[in-house]
């Protein structure tokens, strides 16, 4: 097993429907048959209270305000790096996470209107300073993100707004034009492709840190 010195977190950002879940998921399969010690986790949802607050979001039966449901968000994330996150870093894991705190500056600072400096400054205080190593983000257009997710089943409260997710998917190209710390991917190409892909840049820069 490739021992790391540290504990690395790796995020894996991109719109509802870019194939960001597969990934992740296929990532942290790949790299666990390479032998690191990897954990595969989400936001929101990785948790007990991630998964009440999923449910109330994705559903959305009641009337959300923007800012609170940015709140919602930050309190799963708070959560999630309490219980989950810094524990897995302690611990010197490969951590693999399907969204972190980019996708709230996507959604809810471009996509809803909010103050991206009060955004960053919460996202700050609940992930105790601490940001992923690497960012990987799954570049796909919105229309087949959208054909993607209704071949998968019901939309959920996101999905159903076209507009929305357009915001979002240029605000995530505004964060990361000038961004080192950012892999971006072309998320319309073959699933083996995209994971070799990935998994590639992401062992090579293992072995950088440690060599």
């Amino acid at each position: 097993m490739p021992q790391l010195t540290n504990g690395i977190l790796i995020a894996i950002e991109g719109i509802d429907g870019s194939g960001k879940s597969t990934l992740a998921y296929n990532l942290s399969t790949t790299l666990q048959e390479q032998n690191y010690d990897t954990l595969l986790t989400k936001e929101p949802g990785a948790c007990d209270l991630g998964k009440e607050i999923r449910e109330i979001i994705q559903i959305q039966n009641i009337a959300i305000t923007p800012r609170a449901e940015y709140l919602l968000f930050a309190a799963d994330r708070a959560q999630h790096f309490a219980e989950i996150i810094i524990p897995a870093l302690t611990q010197k894991k490969l951590i693999i996470s399907d969204r972190m705190a980019d996708s709230s500056i996507a959604y809810q600072g471009y996509g809803n209107g909010l103050d991206f400096n009060m955004i960053h400054m919460i996202n700050q205080w609940t992930m105790h300073s601490i940001v992923p190593h690497i960012t990987i983000f799954v570049r796909v257009p919105v229309s087949i993100a959208l054909d993607r997710a209704k071949n998968r089943g019901p939309l959920s409260a996101y999905e159903k707004r076209e507009a929305f997710l357009q915001n979002v998917a240029a605000g995530f190209e505004d964060m990361y034009k000038n961004r080192t710390d950012v892999i971006i991917i072309d998320g319309t190409q073959p699933e083996k492709t995209i994971v070799s892909q990935t998994s590639t840049i992401i062992t090579q820069w293992i072995h950088k840190k440690l060599h």
